[in-house]
């Protein structure tokens, strides 16, 4: 049985290493993965089982070895992706100021503006906005439009004066 085995690793050995080398574009892979091969083989002639034709056997069991590895290796590249854990640093004093100059500029707008803005970021349109507030439906674009205008202009206003403060 040795001597079988010996026989069918000097006969194969370089030439499934060939094919696996290109199939895998990686050197220690296709290594890993003929050592894993002969092992294989090593088991079929320890258990006394019939190989008709060892050179196809081993192609297959090599060739199926490197799929499992590469679909091992998407799987544990998608878990890490997915499961990543990336720190992040939150600077409570900044996202603080952040939501003052968004509150201040939002107190800036008329009631009116301020109303249709709101509800048009929670994803209303304008005919449910003017359902909602009593105003024509026609005037809710307007003011969504002279809200956003306003809102950007008070925004940018009281962050020039924060950075002024602070710089």
């Amino acid at each position: 049985m040795q001597q079988d085995f010996d026989d069918l690793y000097q006969c194969h050995a370089a030439e499934l290493y060939r094919y696996l080398r290109r199939l895998t574009g990686a050197r220690m892979t296709a290594q890993d993965i003929l050592q894993e091969a002969f092992f294989k083989l090593h088991l079929q002639l320890s258990a006394a089982r019939a190989l008709t034709n060892a050179r196809a056997w081993l192609f297959q069991v090599a060739t199926n070895l490197a799929h499992n590895r590469r679909r091992d290796e998407m799987r544990a590249s998608q878990r890490e992706e997915r499961y990543e854990f990336s720190p992040k640093v939150v600077d409570f004093h900044q996202q603080l100021e952040q939501q003052q100059l968004l509150q201040r500029a939002l107190q800036n707008l008329t009631p009116q503006m301020r109303q249709v803005l709101l509800l048009a970021a929670e994803g209303f349109t304008h005919r449910e906005i003017a359902e909602i507030t009593g105003i024509a439906a026609g005037y809710v674009a307007v003011l969504i439009g002279r809200g956003r205008a306003a809102f950007k202009h008070s925004y940018q206003q009281n962050d020039r004066s924060s950075d002024e403060k602070h710089g």
